[in-house]
């Protein structure tokens, strides 16, 4: 019998972020790939939510007991997921995610408010325009053949992603206050569910050292992949990244 798996897709873009993997996932896994509320045609709303009403809407979605993976705004669905309903949870993957978005004060570990802002401004435009330029961003390379392959790759994706869905500015708007007004660090402690922890090395997004405050500060079994990635490891180092998955969803606990 497979076992059942969520996945959950980051800010900005929807399911199809997931099609390269699929067919590599199929065949161990029953998947259920949900787009987020104002992300795809089966959840199609302008509506603003709360962070509380998306978990919802996801947990109605997804099955009643499964291994749940998060990238990105998906990983803080899914980390709200498991500290509210435990439960459904048999196994929580974070990938690229971290308790609280935006740098401040006691956090250094986030995105500056002025670079934050700026993102927030470019989407309120040409959406394909500004998902491709975001996209580049995340998958940035030092290496100039790299960069070559990461510009295509980003290129690529949002085509795909485009032809899924387009979501509204409002949908868009309504995510970044989610990551601006979301801070979970002080319930780290309370997570119960056997959690893997993802992070890119070179994440522009979600610093190193954010992945390691969170595996620093959960009491639950726990395990902290480091990969030589960017903000999408999943795509990035997609070999290495299924290979993790299956051993961590089909390991005893």
């Amino acid at each position: 019998m497979k076992v059942p798996l969520v996945l959950l897709h980051g800010w900005g873009v929807n399911a199809a972020i997931w099609n390269a993997i699929i067919p590599e996932l199929e065949s161990e896994f029953e998947l259920h790939i949900i787009d987020l509320p104002g992300y795809g045609n089966a959840h199609s709303t302008d509506r603003a939510m709360s962070l509380r009403e998306i978990t919802d809407i996801i947990l109605s979605k997804a099955p009643a007991q499964a291994v749940w993976v998060g990238w990105s705004l998906g990983g803080t669905i899914a980390l709200h997921a498991a500290l509210t309903h435990p439960e459904r949870i048999r196994k929580l993957q974070l990938i690229s995610t971290t308790p609280r978005f935006l740098a401040g004060s006691d956090w250094e570990f986030g995105v500056q408010k002025e670079a934050f802002d700026k993102l927030a401004t470019s989407f309120q435009g040409d959406y394909t325009k500004a998902l491709q330029s975001f996209l580049r961003l995340q998958l940035y390379k030092t290496d100039r053949a790299e960069q070559r392959i990461s510009r295509q790759m980003a290129k690529n994706l949002t085509s795909q992603l485009v032809a899924h869905y387009i979501p509204s500015v409002t949908v868009l708007q309504n995510g970044l206050e989610i990551l601006a007004q979301t801070d979970l660090r002080s319930e780290l402690s309370r997570l119960n569910v056997d959690t893997q922890i993802i992070a890119g090395k070179t994440d522009p997004l979600v610093p190193i050292e954010a992945s390691q405050f969170l595996s620093e500060n959960l009491n639950s079994l726990h395990s902290l992949i480091e990969m030589e990635t960017g903000h999408i490891p999943f795509l990035e180092s997609s070999k290495e990244y299924i290979e993790t998955l299956i051993r961590f969803s089909k390991t005893a606990p």
